[in-house]
């Protein structure tokens, strides 16, 4: 018989039901005091007790921890090549008295990682996947800050973060430990020591600076916004169960960025979709997307025909001018610009759009407080820099200003910061390159094999590794494919190899060639051509020349504007002047069966000073780019610049000894043939000196011939209505024509151009000069290499001619290619003799002197 316990209350319990409450009662007991601690850190099993670091920290505790890895696909035997897929946990802690806002925590990693996925956070980096190589930056997500102990009552779910890590890493033997090189806190103010590691661990207490200042601003609720290239907010500005409005805007911030006909695209993770669109559109629209998702089945009354995408990744662009009236999609500030966005130095109003989306929700998020932005965002243009975005940050709410027109300000209910930042072009990705050029050698070195890449031909039939070949400065001019023989015959001429598998074309579809025009004593020129291969124009272009120490000479440029970009003023912006700043793309020849296609093309001066800038060296690669930007994307630039030779003047001096010894009938032959090279260019062509059709006739007219010491300009005009008078460079801006050197009334007057630099001509009719009936003439620096010549005034170039490069030098070889012979322009035959041809002439008089002496 079982034992019956008599209690107080008269009821009787059996011994085996006492036994088990004993028991119950006991473990009960157990487990609150394992429980009874303050708080708990997680550990790779999820409880544990706190490391010791932690214990002892007073400040923010941050600890990194290796969990596994496994080997990946495919196996290979070379161990840096070998990628292993891995798995870590990083945490941070707030372990001191003061609360942390928008934390963000560095990881140096250090083993060509790629970071996969995170939780509990996002890289500012960049998006997944992410190139760790060199280290990268976490920030909270949904958790930005790291609340106190104290005012928290030990709520570590509001002191800390957990980020667990997913990647891929490289170049590690099975036996080492794949750890990061540094661990710390980059918010301002905080300091960190080197962490201290132990196996697989390794964790850091960051404490206060004293001696920081803090920077005197606005306190921020969220994150604080960044700066980047690119900055794109996504605002929600009305809230309803079902569905919210919300705001795109995005801003050019970088000097030299630009988009045009902007694509962005992100990814919706939660199952919504766009309703409709104000401001853009989206590439796709198709009911039955959404007929058969999820909105489908949730929706059922809802007519999807009218529905704008229901895509999981939309393809969204701005709308085209001609709707920014349009009352259902128009009538938004700065949308409607067929996605442009050009740099605030060029037009602060152009370099920001903006559109606006009504986005509905599926379950569970129907409530006004479940507001998710989408992932993953992505922006790229026709021909521009390659922008690599960050995951969207939440950060405090735009301010508006108010739609009744009254001093106040709306608020954004949720916003978060998208930032994008131009990635440089790898090797073979750039979209536009560079050739080389310069007046002391005949050769012009093009643009880089497969510069903007080779994947679209068929590399069996060229060699994608070779340099590109030396060609003659016209055969820029024409397309790559009508090169081939050109390059061959110049190889040739010039004994230079051919090999049997030509170079790769450059593949790139605006090319730019930039000229080294002259070199004298107190400065030099340049001229820069644009050429557009493509075939479809691009308006408001520009091209930024970064030029080391010779860009702080920059003085002016003639077909362009030109405007120097801060901080440091050696970078240049030029752009089309009003009216001009359309580049045209390719057409076909006059004869397309036979006539190669012609580009379009844009082309100008450019003068420079050397005045107070010790050490330049224009011949010996200061008077090249260090960096060319087209529309923002950077271009490739060659791998070499042209150099002078002194063996071409030592060449000729020999050949010219020879010579002489055949006698007074060479003498007389060269006479004749030096006449023959003075030219006399008669000004407008056919119209002469009169007032142009057009503002850039007179330009355009020098920019098609080269003018050399001793050639003459031929005005002829109306004596009794116009005049020409020579002036200075401010007389010629401003058409003074009180403030003239010279002037000819003549109405036929013949002006001997005596020296290298500038030359400027206005009419001494005021108002006609203020039609354009003005010229500024740029004569070449000697060919012989007596660049030191002393002028009147200080030399500063004009336009150039148009389809003529100067030559650059052999990239192998020893040989210097010979001078190219002057072409022919609209000219007539002048007496006059150029100063290098005289003293030729002399030298032969003497040698023949010497001959009939001896004899």
């Amino acid at each position: 018989m079982k034992p019956i316990i008599k209690v107080k209350t008269g009821m009787k319990i059996p011994w085996d039901v006492r036994y088990s409450l004993s028991v119950l009662i006991l473990l009960s007991s157990t487990l609150f005091l394992c429980n009874g601690q303050d708080y708990g850190t997680p550990t790779e099993d999820g409880a544990g007790e706190p490391p010791p670091e932690m214990a002892r920290c007073n400040g923010i505790f941050m600890s990194y921890s290796f969990g596994s890895r496994e080997r990946e696909y495919p196996h290979v035997k070379n161990v840096t090549a070998q990628s292993w897929a891995f798995k870590s946990t990083a945490m941070i802690v707030n372990a001191g008295k003061e609360e942390l806002t928008g934390w963000q925590m560095f990881i140096g990693f250090r083993h060509k990682e790629l970071i996969v996925s995170a939780t509990g956070a996002v890289p500012m980096d960049g998006d997944f996947p992410l190139d760790a190589s060199n280290g990268t930056t976490f920030v909270g997500s949904p958790n930005t800050d790291l609340k106190t102990s104290i005012l928290t009552a030990g709520d570590f779910t509001q002191i800390s973060t957990n980020i667990e890590i997913t990647g891929t890493l490289f170049g590690v033997a099975k036996s080492v430990m794949p750890m990061p090189k540094t661990l710390k806190l980059v918010n301002d103010g905080w300091e960190c020591p080197a962490a201290k590691r132990k196996g697989g661990t390794m964790n850091v207490c960051c404490k206060r600076n004293p001696k920081f200042k803090v920077k005197t601003g606005p306190k921020t609720k969220f994150a604080p916004r960044r700066h980047g290239d690119l900055n794109i907010v996504y605002d929600v500005i009305q809230s309803f169960s079902s569905n919210y409005l919300a705001q795109v805007t995005i801003d050019n911030d970088n000097p030299l960025g630009r988009l045009d006909r902007w694509n962005l695209t992100w990814e919706w993770m939660r199952g919504e979709f766009i309703n409709t669109m104000r401001g853009a559109y989206t590439h796709k629209r198709d009911p039955s997307e959404c007929l058969y998702s999820k909105a489908g089945q949730y929706y059922k009354d809802l007519d999807f025909s009218q529905v704008m995408n229901c895509q999981k990744k939309p393809a969204i662009s701005d709308l085209p001018p001609e709707r920014k009236d349009d009352k259902v999609m128009g009538k938004l500030p700065f949308c409607c610009k067929n996605g442009t966005l050009l740099p605030p130095l060029m037009d602060p109003s152009k370099s920001r759009s903006m559109f606006q989306l009504q986005v509905w929700k599926l379950p569970p998020d129907l409530n006004r407080t479940a507001l998710y932005p989408p992932q993953h965002w992505k922006i790229d243009g026709v021909l521009n820099p390659q922008y690599k975005c960050g995951p969207p940050v939440r950060v405090d709410p735009s301010q508006f200003p108010d739609s009744s027109g009254l001093p106040a300000v709306t608020y954004a209910i949720s916003s978060w910061q998208i930032v994008c930042n131009i990635t440089k072009p790898k090797a073979q990705a750039s979209r536009c390159c560079v050739s080389f050029s310069a007046y002391y050698n005949n050769s012009a070195i093009p643009c880089n094999t497969c510069a903007c890449g080779c994947n679209d031909i068929d590399t069996n039939t060229c060699n994608a590794d070779r340099n590109p070949l030396l060609l003659p400065p016209d055969a820029l001019l024409v397309p790559f494919d009508n090169r081939t023989l050109k390059a061959k015959a110049w190889a040739k001429q010039n004994h230079m190899p051919v090999p049997k598998k030509l170079p790769c074309p450059d593949n790139c579809g605006v090319s730019i060639n930039w000229h080294v025009n002259t070199d004298y004593r107190n400065g030099w020129t340049a001229r820069l051509t644009v050429f557009n291969w493509r075939d479809f124009a691009f308006e408001d272009w520009f091209v930024a020349v970064e030029m080391g120490k010779s860009g702080k000479g920059y003085e002016n440029v003639y077909s362009f504007n030109g405007t120097r970009v801060p901080p440091n003023n050696r970078t240049v912006m030029f752009q089309g002047l009003p009216g001009l700043n359309y580049l045209v793309g390719q057409v076909n020849g006059t004869h397309p069966l036979r006539d190669p296609p012609v580009p379009g093309k844009q082309q100008s001066v450019i003068s420079f000073t050397k005045k107070n800038i010790n050490g330049l060296k224009i011949a010996e690669g200061d008077g090249f780019p260090t960096k060319l930007f087209f529309n923002g994307e950077e271009c490739a630039l060659p791998k070499h610049f042209p150099k002078k030779s002194s063996g071409h003047r030592g060449e000729m001096v020999k050949n010219l000894n020879n010579m002489m010894l055949h006698g007074f009938g060479l003498v007389c032959l060269f006479m004749t043939v030096n006449k023959a090279y003075a030219r006399e260019f008669a000004v407008g062509g056919a119209k002469g000196w009169t007032v142009p059709s057009g503002s850039q006739v007179y330009s355009q007219w020098a920019e098609q011939s080269r003018f050399q010491i001793g050639d003459s300009l031929l005005f002829v005009y109306q004596p009794n209505q116009d005049s020409v008078l020579q002036v200075t460079r401010d007389a010629y801006d401003s058409c003074n024509t009180n403030a003239q050197t010279a002037k000819f009334a003549d109405g036929k007057t013949s002006f001997a151009l005596t020296h290298s630099g500038p030359y400027y001509f206005i009419s001494g009719n005021k108002d006609h000069c203020n039609k354009n009936e003005k010229l500024v003439v740029i004569v070449m620096a000697d060919r012989s290499g007596n660049n030191n010549t002393t002028s009147p005034s200080p030399p500063s170039p004009a336009p150039a001619p148009s389809g003529e490069y100067a030559p650059s030098p052999p990239m192998e070889g020893a040989l210097e290619p010979p001078a190219a012979t002057p072409t022919p322009s609209q000219e007539t035959p002048n007496n006059a003799a150029s100063p290098s041809s005289s003293f030729i002439v002399a030298l032969l008089g003497a040698a023949l002197a010497s001959t009939l002496f001896l004899h």
